[in-house]
């Protein structure tokens, strides 16, 4: 595979300190898919959020398969398959969520993509054997490579110049999984740096050439674990020096591994209290904005209730304000818990985020720097078992997790 020469764009430096809105910091709301958003239309959206006293909604710049959806001008995304142009107008979108007093984030997936890898191939990552594309259900652009940070770069400005909110990049890691050992990243010859100090570098960069708010989804296990342990690139005290929000996925579905059988139980709400009371000491100053699940796999006790005590746990824990993900865009049960709240509670969600130091869920939920919770004995925590014994056996080694 050759490597076709670039040289890394110059742009004027703004600075890193934006400043989020009040109502940008205690963001409440929805991710929209781009085939709702094409369907439904931003104006009738945003009256649906009001109606469940929400004030932001989450729509995709940039998705997971790698399509630009809009008629961008930034060279790469002119690249046959690249481009799916669902929204036609940027402008009157964003203007139509703001005229209802609606927050828009804008969510740029960063390098997971299906689409750009084929069109540009030298700036996907590759299989060991034979150079083959890179694959783990999708296709991944090089970190390493300084035109793939570019065009994000690029990408996140010209939604800048359509009057978006904030910017905010998901997918902003390496792949994870065994599969992820594999994988080849031909850029990475000219550049050594550590996968957290790069994906820190390129925050800041993007952070200096934009004039908005940025913030970054990281996934929920991060919250408890200390460093980078996957080494998926996430490490939260250096990615919150360069961002104004951080969001971490706290989705039941995606903690299975924490429950005896692999079954959730109503023990996850303390889970998710931990992770947030943790992330909120590791970055102590900016938002917290938790991603929380708003459809079943895997809860049995899927319900109004389910949702009304996620919020409740991430409140507890120190979150600013949260955001709701469901692919599928079935949020009536979502919806009917937030109207079931009503204007009062959700508007005084996130106004006491310094009590969080007093609700510390449990011992057993370390403080960062104190090791990985459940590191060692997860099972028997969550399971509520009194502890046996030990057997004078020999030890094994504990997994990394």
């Amino acid at each position: 595979m050759t490597l076709q020469p670039y040289t890394p764009k110059n742009y004027p430096d703004h600075g890193t300190k934006d400043t989020l809105t009040p109502q940008g910091r205690r963001a409440r709301g929805f991710y929209l898919t781009p085939y709702w958003l094409h369907r439904v239309g931003a104006k009738r959206t945003a009256k649906l959020m009001k109606a469940a006293h929400l004030n932001a909604v989450v729509i995709d710049l940039k998705d997971d398969f790698g399509q630009v959806l809009w008629r961008s001008k930034v060279p790469l995304s002119k690249l046959r398959g690249v481009q799916r142009r669902l929204i036609k107008d940027p402008r009157a979108v964003v203007k139509a969520f703001h005229d209802e007093g609606i927050y828009v984030i804008g969510r740029l997936v960063a390098f997971k993509d299906s689409k750009l890898v084929y069109a540009r191939p030298d700036l996907a990552v590759r299989f060991k054997p034979g150079k083959r594309m890179f694959w783990a259900g999708t296709g991944w652009l090089d970190a390493y490579s300084p035109e793939v940070r570019d065009y994000l770069i690029d990408l996140a400005l010209e939604w800048q110049a359509f009057g978006i909110d904030e910017i905010q990049l998901d997918y902003i890691r390496f792949p994870k999984g065994r599969t992820a050992t594999w994988g080849v990243w031909l850029h990475k010859a000219k550049d050594q740096r550590e996968r957290d100090v790069l994906i820190a570098s390129f925050l800041d960069r993007l952070d200096r050439a934009l004039k908005l708010p940025l913030s970054v989804d990281i996934y929920g296990l991060t919250t408890l674990v200390d460093g980078d342990p996957r080494t998926l690139g996430q490490t939260i005290e250096k990615m919150a020096r360069h961002v104004e929000a951080i969001s971490p996925m706290m989705y039941a579905n995606g903690m299975t591994s924490y429950f005896p059988k692999r079954m959730v139980t109503k023990r996850v709400y303390a889970i998710i209290q931990c992770g947030i009371w943790r992330a909120r000491q590791k970055a102590p100053h900016i938002a917290l904005r938790p991603y929380l699940q708003a459809y079943p796999s895997n809860v049995s006790f899927f319900s109004k209730d389910f949702i009304i005590k996620q919020l409740e746990a991430t409140q507890r824990g120190g979150a600013d304000g949260f955001l709701f993900w469901n692919s599928s865009m079935r949020n009536g049960v979502t919806y009917g818990a937030l109207r079931q709240m009503g204007a009062r509670k959700l508007n005084a969600y996130g106004k006491k985020t310094n009590q969080w130091r007093k609700n510390r869920p449990g011992t057993w939920c370390k403080e960062p720097g104190a090791g990985n919770v459940f590191e060692r004995t997860r099972k028997r925590k969550l399971s509520g078992k009194k502890p046996t014994k030990p057997t004078p056996t020999k030890p094994t080694p504990t997994k990394a997790r």
